[in-house]
């Protein structure tokens, strides 16, 4: 697929904007701080109605407005041309396809794959174990509905247990909660073993197109708790029950694993170059727009804000070896790009974009 224009008002530092994206590569230039990050971040939106540089949508009306719209006209590779309207404000939100309403997130979740490579990837390394988690759990809701639904009911099951460990819930009202949660945990378990498993191949492959040396990136699953079936699970979280009452939150299960990145020197946290971490999330990004890919049928749209000046010449020029050739591409930085002609350029200042002539 791929972006043919952009309408967006009150959205950030953006009073309203259009722009004929419609250009395989497009670039907007400019100083830091004028907007260019405001509208990637608008465009990401997408695939999953999340911002890649923040969690609460409340952050995203420009100040003073109470809500924003954003308007994608899309060349989609199966529907045809698409017109997308997002709507988000404290009243809440409001989208729509050709002008039908979508009421479930389960419903559009990955009908439009956008992957965004921004500086904050790095916390993909350095960040929680909540980072990583949010990173595979939309890479596979985006592609198994299965997963997104098992994931969703999951995590209500959690927070309702919680609730009850917190205000003292009965046994028999705990046991009804453990009962519903087990099935979904093991459905979550087994599925991201194996989109895990599918990630690192695709990683090792996209790595080495990166890299300068063989540096045996690596994609370690570090499981919390075995949830192999709903007897296990269940038995997991009865046992656990003083534990998680003392704590007031369940301590076991899915929602607290985590991944680990490493390299051939070791963990890439600890041990790998700035370079070298900088180049495993380029190439963790570029893996999840491949797997995208291969599992929906859509070429997606990669954003990359400001990556591309933060890499060396040879990580660089292995960006464009491991970047799939058919792939709209809209960057963003402070100087134009190497062959820059083959760029439609935006100038951005204080919100207001220019296309370059």
């Amino acid at each position: 697929m791929r972006f043919l224009n952009l309408r967006v008002q009150d959205f950030r530092n953006v009073e309203f904007a259009e722009l004929d994206l419609s250009a395989g590569r497009t670039f907007l230039l400019g100083a830091n701080g004028q907007g260019k990050s405001n509208l990637l971040e608008a465009l990401g939106l997408v695939t999953a109605l999340r911002s890649f540089r923040t969690q609460s949508m409340s952050a995203l009306p420009r100040q003073g407005s109470a809500a924003f719209t954003a308007v994608y006209s899309i060349e989609h590779d199966v529907e045809g041309r698409a017109e997308l309207e997002v709507q988000s404000g404290k009243s809440g939100r409001r989208v729509t396809i050709d002008g039908e309403r979508v009421s479930r997130l389960g419903d559009f979740i990955g009908r439009f794959p956008v992957v965004s490579l921004s500086s904050a990837d790095l916390m993909l390394l350095r960040g929680s174990p909540a980072e990583r988690r949010r990173f595979v759990d939309l890479t596979l809701s985006a592609i198994d509905p299965e997963y997104y639904h098992a994931l969703r009911n999951y995590h209500r099951g959690v927070a309702e247990r919680n609730r009850l460990l917190k205000k003292g819930g009965s046994a028999a009202e705990l046991s009804a909660f453990e009962a519903e949660i087990a099935p979904h945990a093991v459905a979550v378990a087994s599925k991201r073993q194996d989109g895990v498993q599918r990630l690192r191949q695709v990683l090792v492959s996209v790595y080495a197109d990166i890299a300068e040396a063989d540096e045996g990136p690596e994609l370690e699953f570090k499981v919390n708790a075995a949830c192999e079936d709903v007897e296990s699970v269940s038995r997991m979280l009865h046992d656990g029950r003083k534990r998680d009452t003392i704590m007031g939150s369940t301590q076991k299960g899915p929602h607290r694993d985590d991944f680990q990145l490493a390299l051939s020197v070791g963990g890439a946290k600890e041990y790998a170059s700035d370079g070298q971490q900088r180049g495993l999330c380029v190439a963790l990004r570029i893996a999840q727009a491949r797997i995208f890919q291969q599992s929906l049928g859509l070429t997606p749209v990669l954003l990359a804000d400001d990556v591309l000046g933060e890499l060396d010449p040879h990580r660089k020029a292995g960006f464009w070896r491991a970047c799939p050739p058919e792939l709209q591409i809209i960057a963003t930085g402070t100087e134009l790009p190497e062959a820059s002609a083959d760029w439609a350029i935006w100038q951005v200042a204080k919100g207001q974009f220019t296309r370059q002539v």
